[in-house]
């Protein structure tokens, strides 16, 4: 039994949702144990700037701030200013950075010029999604934050949250139209978006225990395209009489959506700072892939108090900290020694030294993957050319990194790849990994608060891999490849079983293909072993498994209550979400493209009614009933096959549940379907079709053809 409730997730998911559906994932995220509160010392211990505080210097600038008549006007002028009023964003900026151009005036080495701005009627365009080498259409919408902190050489042209340090938001007006267009009601306001016509898969993931929710159907509608998160099991809410609940108010869920903007930007930064402010108080926020952290609220109402000095302390760690105490990731730093003089728009044309002895290094080169998440796995991925040798030594060759945060009880993908790879077969069905590192922890990092191990709930671990390079099987477009992609599917989930392990997230983004040289044939091989198990090995991390639209229907149609009845992953899971993906991919794809010319999404109900699972369940038994439409006109000549593919597994279903009528056992999971007698009917089934010999040969006639 694991620790807080399971989820089932990837990196690719498929749905569009509205401004409230965030707020929802996000308040879940922020709920319960997700957020810790400190003292307002041990907040500011993250700076390492005890020193500088005990230094003479400091009390004799801090006495000097606090009668500089600039900075005592510009407080006066902000204060005169009605509460909740939104002009009073200006005047806040105006006196903070006359705070900073005092504390910029200490001896002290390389200070970081910051600029504090408020951003009136401009408009930031939120990140986008990257799924399969592209940009995931319709997922970028435009949001403004109240201020922002950047560097001050950043503040002329400043446009997008990649040049983000420091997000603020104020608090509104209980009730007001201000306070609402900030929490998303009143979307059409405070979003700019339009209705896609193209692929529209988001970075949802399905987390059981949702309350029932009833979504209608959307088409030829406005609607914001955000990239939701889902809650993390660890932001699971307890119960509203537990005393560690902690309940997130609009201004924490929108200053946590900023936050997950400024995290997604460029991908660099392993945690993010806010400021939380309600005249006379502001509370900092601290916010990483595990939840976030608040401090007390400081009050500087009295110049003379303690919530002043620290509101004072905290600017000048934005002035002296170092990078990585600020949040940006040493691991892609392009020089040492310094402080970061100027902003990333991306990770592009960087290089990476990657083993440590050795000489490997890497270029990135284009972006894959991107998850714009918040509390998750924030999965970035790049195509990048790898030198074995050291750049310049030897040829590139076209490699593939991967940095996530992965819970810390989950054995890594470098890992599990490298005990596959002792088994020789292993080239033919899954990807390679050429190399593997552990960066920082979410407790390590927050131990520079003060506390040597502090207790994180599902902590998390930045890993990082460089594997080969495979296409994505979407450019296998042709209605040949199909049976082909089955076939090798289904052979490397037997080379998985043999080996003691499942995949657990079979789905249309984690299959690829090498291209072998001189016979222009294809190699199909399983990619992302994120969410692999050993089988028999207990779950020890909330996630699951899945993507929501392959996933098993035992698996959406019981939820949580799986854990509950002792089930263990089945081998027939794996072989279920390949059967809905190959379904998925005749239905949506046209030569590898979803074209619905502004249409309602195919296969909207395998996916939109994420909040209620069982609803999702049902859709997917009903889909199995049809007697024809499985295909679209490209794939319109294995309409025979898919129509028997569905008809097969619909009757392997209803063997199940007469196995569960006369046991009486409703929640029966039947050997027959599920375990080795279940994939052996499978498998015949693509022999008898004759999936198991490709249609189309390449030059050596030992592989599917590429063309």
């Amino acid at each position: 039994m694991p620790a807080s409730a399971p989820k089932m997730g990837s990196d690719h998911s498929f749905s569009l949702h509205e401004a409230p559906d965030l707020d929802y994932s996000l308040k879940n995220e922020l709920s319960g144990s997700a957020v810790q509160v400190l003292e307002e010392d041990k907040f500011l211990a993250f700076a390492n700037l005890q020193q500088l505080w005990d230094d003479p210097e400091w009390s004799q600038l801090f006495k000097t701030l606090k009668t500089d008549t600039t900075q005592v006007d510009l407080r006066e002028s902000w204060f005169k200013i009605e509460p909740f009023e939104s002009k009073q964003y200006a005047s806040f900026c105006k006196w903070v950075d006359r705070l900073v151009t005092l504390i910029s005036e200490l001896k002290q080495p390389s200070p970081r010029a910051v600029s504090f701005l408020a951003m009136g009627a401009k408009l930031l365009s939120t990140t986008p999604g990257y799924a399969d080498e592209n940009e995931v259409d319709g997922a970028s919408t435009s949001i403004k934050p109240d201020a922002v902190c950047v560097l001050e050489r950043e503040a002329d042209g400043f446009e997008s949250w990649s040049q983000v340090l420091v997000p603020i938001e104020f608090k509104k007006k209980p009730g007001s139209l201000l306070a609402q267009k900030a929490f998303g009601t009143f979307a059409e306001s405070s979003w700019s978006s339009s209705s896609p016509s193209t692929s529209e898969r988001s970075r949802t993931r399905a987390k059981e225990g949702d309350p029932q929710a009833e979504k209608g159907k959307h088409s030829n509608i406005n609607i914001p395209h955000r990239i939701p998160s889902r809650a993390s099991p660890a932001a699971t809410p307890p119960s509203p009489s537990s005393p560690s609940a902690y309940k997130p108010t609009r201004g924490d869920i929108q200053l946590a959506r900023y936050a997950m903007e400024t995290l997604a930007a460029v991908g660099d930064r392993t945690h993010v700072f806010g400021l939380a402010v309600n005249r006379p108080e502001v509370t900092l926020w601290y916010f990483d892939r595990c939840g976030a952290i608040r401090s007390q609220p400081l009050n500087f109402q009295d110049p003379q108090g303690q919530g002043f000095l620290n509101f004072v302390k905290f600017l000048s760690a934005l002035v002296y900290m170092e990078d990585d105490a600020l949040g940006f990731n040493p691991f892609f730093a392009t020089s040492t020694g310094t402080r970061r003089v100027g902003m990333r728009k991306d990770l592009c044309d960087i290089s990476i030294k990657i083993s440590e002895p050795g000489d490997a290094s890497l270029t990135l080169k284009q972006l894959l993957v991107r998850r714009a998440d918040l509390m998750d796995r924030a999965t970035l991925v790049y195509k990048v050319q790898l030198w074995h040798q050291g750049e310049g030594t030897g040829v590139p060759v076209d490699a593939v990194f991967k940095s996530s945060w992965q819970h810390v009880q989950r054995t890594s993908e470098y890992d599990i790849l490298q005990k596959l790879y002792t088994h020789s077969e292993a080239s033919q069905h899954v990807v390679e990994m050429f190399y593997g590192s552990e960066g920082p922890t979410v407790s390590s990092q927050r131990g520079g608060f003060g506390e040597p191990k502090p207790e994180v709930v599902d902590d998390r671990a930045l890993r990082y891999t460089v594997a080969e390079y495979l296409s994505p099987i979407l450019e296998l477009s042709e209605p040949f490849h199909i049976p082909h992609i089955g076939w090798s599917v289904v052979q490397a989930i037997k080379f998985l079983k043999g080996a003691g392990w499942f995949h657990r997230d079979i789905s249309v983004g984690n299959i690829g293909f090498q291209l072998v040289s001189g016979c222009q044939g294809v190699i199909v091989k399983l990619l992302d072993f994120d969410l692999s198990k050993e089988i028999g090995s207990s779950s020890k991390a909330p996630h699951w498994t899945g993507t929501l639209p392959f996933m098993s229907i035992e698996l959406l149609q019981f939820g949580e209550g799986v854990y509950k009845r002792g089930w263990v992953h089945k081998l027939g899971f794996e072989v279920e979400a390949l059967m809905w993906t190959l379904l998925w991919i005749v239905r949506v794809y046209v030569d590898g493209k979803e074209e619905r010319d502004g249409r309602e999404h195919p296969l909207t109900d395998w996916f939109f009614d994420y909040r209620t699972l069982t609803n999702v369940a049902n859709t997917k038994k009903a889909y199995l009933e049809g007697l024809n439409g499985f295909t679209n006109n490209w794939y319109r000549e294995l309409e025979p096959d898919f129509k028997h593919l569905a008809r097969t597994w619909k009757k392997m279903r209803e063997a199940q549940d007469d196995e569960r009528f006369y046991t009486e056992n409703t929640t029966l999971v039947s050997d027959s379907m599920y375990g080795d007698e279940g994939f052996q009917k499978i498998e015949t089934w693509m022999e008898d079709w004759h999936w198991n010999v490709p249609k189309r040969s390449c030059t050596c006639t030992t592989h599917c053809a590429r063309l």
